[in-house]
């Protein structure tokens, strides 16, 4: 039982996934339903957020993440992801300076190397700060995004856009829980955190001036017909329209839990909705490849919402805890796992996105969207699409150089930049506990990267009103 439970909440995303009625017998219409601007959730202040059936507020389930161990990310090294995906090649034409890219998630810890571009934007968990984080989850996430280069040369990881800002909006988080009634009266426990309190943190972020990006780095899954995200459509959709650009997660299936909604789609068919990736018009929806040979993950879902993709594999980035580097990341009370998942594809794409606003200025949120889909690579060739890469994988310099249709050439450049001066959540486990053992001594990093079932997604089951649910 211990074993399910850990291989549920190991994650790489921060998954809000939501559980609904048994499986359909056919895979019904994915498109989204209408916008309605005038539901958008108030923001007036990013006071805890409460679901209608929650009982008291969250409590601790353990202790923080602590420190990194010993024997993680080799010093000096550049990530793979980040050779990939030629992020200082990316740098002699913009390093994000000027943009703010706010990131919805478990929190984000200070760290120096964020240390003055680090914003409180509220806490929807605990009446705390955006600057907490347990979890460690959106550490991370916002590392990867905007992370300064390590001016002692200590080590080779830097964020893609080192001189943005980041606004950190604790949304979630797996060391936290809060009680529910259904319409029984009977009790569950579950993580904080829900698609309402996730379009209210979208919402915030959209009105708090300065904002042009959104990571989330999120997803909630739905059986077919039963998805009650409207609230977050309209947020999305607010967002757009007002410029900002919403990078979101593809979300990680767990087809060995039959209590996850999280799974893969069939070939040409559609059984999990992933919110918010779905609503195409208004978002980048990100899936995930495997940094050693490209290919996609086995754990990013599929779906005809997906734009490109990002490495998900070979992740490093910020620890929580202390000022170095962290390949790993743990639940409460277990073992760490290598970091990998949707959920770290999406931040380097948020990252593209943000060197793309400091570059072409002008652009319309769908327009930079544009960009990065029509410069990515496709191993169809240009043009190529399909279910599982969108249009493939970014390329960060073809989106920073290229000249697009009517969006023109780039423009010249200024004087030489300083690049990186200063910048349902499941962990993917291996399934063979041994190879955990390897992975956690920091020593099997290779064998991690073979076999491994992942599970990118932090579970929250949607909550049960006591009065009759919607849709």
């Amino acid at each position: 039982m211990r074993r399910i439970r850990t291989a549920v909440v190991v994650a790489a995303v921060s998954v809000l996934a939501l559980s609904g009625p048994s499986w359909p017998a056919a895979a019904q219409s994915a498109v989204p339903p209408p916008v309605n601007p005038g539901l958008r959730p108030s923001t007036a202040e990013a006071a805890p957020y409460q679901a209608p059936s929650q009982v008291g507020p969250p409590v601790p389930v353990g202790e923080c993440l602590g420190p990194a161990p010993r024997g993680g990310p080799t010093p000096g090294t550049v990530p793979a992801p980040q050779q990939r995906m030629r992020i200082e090649e990316a740098h002699e034409f913009a390093t994000g300076r000027g943009q703010t890219v706010a990131v919805i998630d478990t929190g984000v810890a200070p760290h120096p190397r964020l240390a003055g571009r680090l914003v409180d934007g509220g806490d929807y968990v605990l009446d705390e700060s955006g600057m907490s984080d347990c979890d460690g989850h959106g550490t991370v996430v916002a590392g990867i995004i905007a992370a300064a280069k390590d001016q002692s040369q200590g080590t080779g990881f830097v964020g893609v856009a080192p001189d943005a800002r980041i606004l950190a909006i604790r949304q979630s988080s797996q060391f936290y829980q809060v009680e529910t009634t259904d319409e029984t009266d009977r009790t569950e426990t579950q993580a904080p955190g829900d698609v309402s309190s996730l379009a209210e943190a979208v919402n915030r972020a959209v009105d708090t001036r300065g904002v042009t990006v959104i990571n989330i780095s999120e997803a909630a899954c739905f059986l077919p017909g039963t998805a009650d995200d409207q609230a977050l459509h309209d947020a999305v959709r607010y967002a757009a329209d007002r410029g900002v650009v919403v990078v979101a997660a593809a979300a990680n299936a767990n087809d060995a839990d039959a209590d996850n909604p999280c799974r893969q789609n069939p070939e040409g068919g559609v059984q999990t909705l992933v919110s918010p990736a779905r609503f195409d018009e208004d978002v980048l929806a990100v899936g995930a490849t495997d940094v050693v040979n490209g290919e996609p993950a086995g754990f990013t879902i599929s779906g005809p919402w997906v734009d490109v993709a990002a490495p998900g594999t070979g992740i490093v980035s910020l620890d929580r805890d202390g000022e170095g580097l962290t390949d790993t990341l743990a639940y409460p009370d277990s073992e760490r796992f290598p970091i990998q998942g949707t959920s770290f594809a999406t931040p380097y794409v948020a990252g593209v996105v943000a060197l793309v606003r400091e570059r072409f200025r002008n652009l319309s949120a769908r327009q930079v969207i544009e960009r990065i889909e029509r410069t990515a690579q496709h191993t169809a060739g240009p043009g190529g699409r399909d279910r599982t890469l969108g249009y493939g994988v970014i390329d960060p310099v073809a989106a920073l150089t290229d000249v697009l249709p009517g969006q023109g050439g780039a423009p010249a450049l200024p004087e030489p930049v300083e690049p990186g001066r200063l910048q349902d959540f499941r962990l993917p486990i291996p399934e063979d506990p041994a190879r955990r053992t390897v992975a956690f001594a920091g020593a099997g990093g290779g064998i991690a990267a073979l076999g491994v079932t992942v599970l990118t997604v932090f579970t929250v089951r949607r909550y049960r009103r006591s009065t009759p649910t919607q849709g």
